[in-house]
């Protein structure tokens, strides 16, 4: 542990060095630029009023793009060490030890998911401050949504006695659509810090419905209320004057003011960026904070309910057994992110060999020995990017296509779009969290089945017994839940029940088939309940048939017809 606090301390150092090298090259453009721009000395007063904006705007866009690489290399330093930390400590933990061992562990653990938040909070204010940070908008349940990360925190308001409740009034929509991340982010970020600040009574959030806009947008207005000692008055007027501002390198609330500052700074400003504003009111019995959010009313409320259908992805034994004996290459330069990620893989009874750069990952992928690439994006010579591209380059001439995961530090907008677009398949952040890359390899590894049977046994059956194969199983209800799913994601089989008229088994493959001339990919869809023969089946685009009773027998035979997984 010191061994990499050392080092992250000669990271920092290093890159304060980079930073005066960077401000002396922004120095020097600024010099060209201002020669571009003035040209002659004859310029006129107007004209050289105008070259001088010329001049501060020029010098704004390099200031804030030196900046913001400089951010993105703190955050691939500091998030390459604290993966380090927080895997290790996270497999120490699964040992025996000592009831102080552990106590002090969990601390290291704690200090370390804290360092994380203030590295998101430096990363978002300074996405909002350069206009990068975007909203990523979608259909969400209010309740579900925060009802996990707010499960977190009353465990913490327990631990100090505190109440902790979230009242959602009864006209509020269930299912609303709008950035849910960054509006759980912000109710949590304000009950943590009345959290943080209260030592008697509790902290009470109430969602209530306060009307619609001109665009028919719901607004939801959100109170977070403690019972704290309130917030001294010149501090309280120094927040709503900040509350006021749009963001700024200066805008930071100082520490001082008895927040967090930049946790409060960076909430304030995504309630504007979301179209509403921030309030406080405080006294020596308590503090509220308040922000009304429009949302738009999700209008097939059918549509989100189906969506939510039971989706068996198996507990983490099953994705286990699914995964053993899997073959998967590692590019990772880093000496202790490598030992953590190959120690989860062999835990999971994965196969893994690692390299420690690109040039090699190219030579071991393309050998054709694995199933899956997990590639770290910055390694030195050649990157995980370029490598990437050499390794589809490679596939293009041969065939084949292996998947490839991008492990990366970086935490700037437009990461995962620059790894997508050289050809990795997903995207897993530092630091690499076991349950993250367990889906993801379950998500690449594994097949994944549809399943739409009106019967529940038979439904039963086929779920138990694809699992147990080492299958994903999502169930659908209905035929339009079916093309629902379908249209998400690829499925490698599809049941569709024939006997129950009203789940349109015949017409939901027909619909596939026809959708499947555009996506060039084709899914095997079975069919059970009624009977058919070689000819009605290839008719009505079906590949195979189960009868019933559906045993599990019947089902294996028809899985023969898949060759094993990569």
């Amino acid at each position: 542990m010191v061994a990499e606090i050392e080092k992250l301390q000669k990271q920092i150092n290093d890159l304060k060095a980079q930073l005066v090298k960077e401000k002396q090259t922004n120095k020097l453009l600024k010099k060209r630029a201002l020669q571009a721009i003035l040209g002659s000395n004859g310029a006129g007063p107007g004209q050289a009023e105008q070259n001088a904006c010329e001049v501060d705007l020029v010098r704004a866009e390099l200031s804030s793009r030196a900046k913001s690489v400089f951010l993105e290399n703190v955050s691939h330093e500091i998030r390459s060490s604290m993966n380090g930390i927080v895997g290790m400590t996270e497999l120490v933990l699964e040992t025996d030890l000592s009831a102080e061992q552990r106590q002090y562990l969990e601390m290291v653990g704690a200090s370390v998911d804290r360092l994380l938040v203030v590295v998101n909070e430096i990363l978002d204010f300074s996405r909002i401050e350069t206009g990068e940070l975007e909203l990523d908008p979608e259909d969400f349940n209010l309740k579900e949504s925060l009802d996990h990360d707010l499960y977190v925190l009353r465990q913490s308001a327990e631990n100090k006695d505190l109440q902790l409740d979230c009242t959602i009034a009864p006209d509020v929509p269930a299912n609303v659509h709008g950035d849910s991340s960054r509006l759980v982010q912000i109710v949590t970020n304000l009950a943590d810090n009345a959290i943080k600040f209260t030592t008697r009574g509790g902290i009470f959030i109430n969602i209530d419905n306060v009307g619609y806009d001109t665009s028919n947008n719901v607004l939801l207005q959100c109170t977070i209320r403690d019972t704290g000692c309130g917030i001294a008055p010149d501090k309280l007027k120094l927040i709503k004057h900040y509350f006021k501002q749009k963001a700024t390198t200066q805008l930071a609330l100082p520490l001082s003011v008895g927040t967090t500052g930049l946790g409060l700074t960076v909430s304030s400003q995504l309630v504007r960026l979301m179209g509403g504003e921030m309030y406080v009111e405080s006294s020596p019995e308590g503090t509220t904070f308040r922000f009304t959010l429009p949302f738009k009313e999700v209008a097939d409320l059918g549509g989100l309910e189906e969506k939510t259908n039971v989706t068996l992805e198996g507990i983490e034994e099953e994705v286990a057994y699914a995964l053993r004996g899997a073959k998967v290459l590692l590019a990772e330069d880093e000496y202790i992110n490598r030992v953590l990620i190959e120690a989860i893989l062999k835990q999971l009874g994965v196969e893994v060999t690692s390299v420690t750069n690109g040039r090699d990952a190219v030579a071991e992928a393309c050998s054709g020995a694995y199933q899956l690439v997990l590639m770290d994006v910055q390694m030195d010579d050649v990157d995980g990017l370029e490598a990437t591209r050499r390794i589809r380059k490679h596939e293009r001439k041969q065939g084949g296509h292996m998947s490839i995961i991008a492990l990366t530090a970086l935490a700037m907008s437009g990461d995962r779009e620059k790894c997508l677009q050289v050809g990795m398949d997903d995207y897993l952040p530092k630091p690499v969290q076991r349950n993250a890359l367990i889906s993801v390899l379950a998500r690449f590894l594994t097949r994944r089945a549809l399943v739409v049977d009106g019967d529940p046994v038979s439904q039963g059956i086929f779920v138990r017994t694809l699992v147990e194969a080492g299958w994903q199983v999502t169930i659908a209800e209905t035929r339009r839940a079916a093309m629902y799913e379908a249209s998400l994601s690829h499925f490698d089989l599809i049941v569709f029940d024939l006997s129950a008229p009203q789940l349109e088994g015949a017409e939901g493959a027909r619909i596939i088939r026809q959708l499947e001339e555009y996506s060039g990919q084709r899914t095997q869809i079975f069919g059970i309940g009624r009977e058919l023969d070689h000819g009605e089946l290839q008719g009505l685009g079906f590949d195979g048939y189960i009868p019933r009773p559906v045993t599990k027998d019947s089902i294996l035979q028809q899985l023969e017809v898949f060759a094993p997984v990569g």
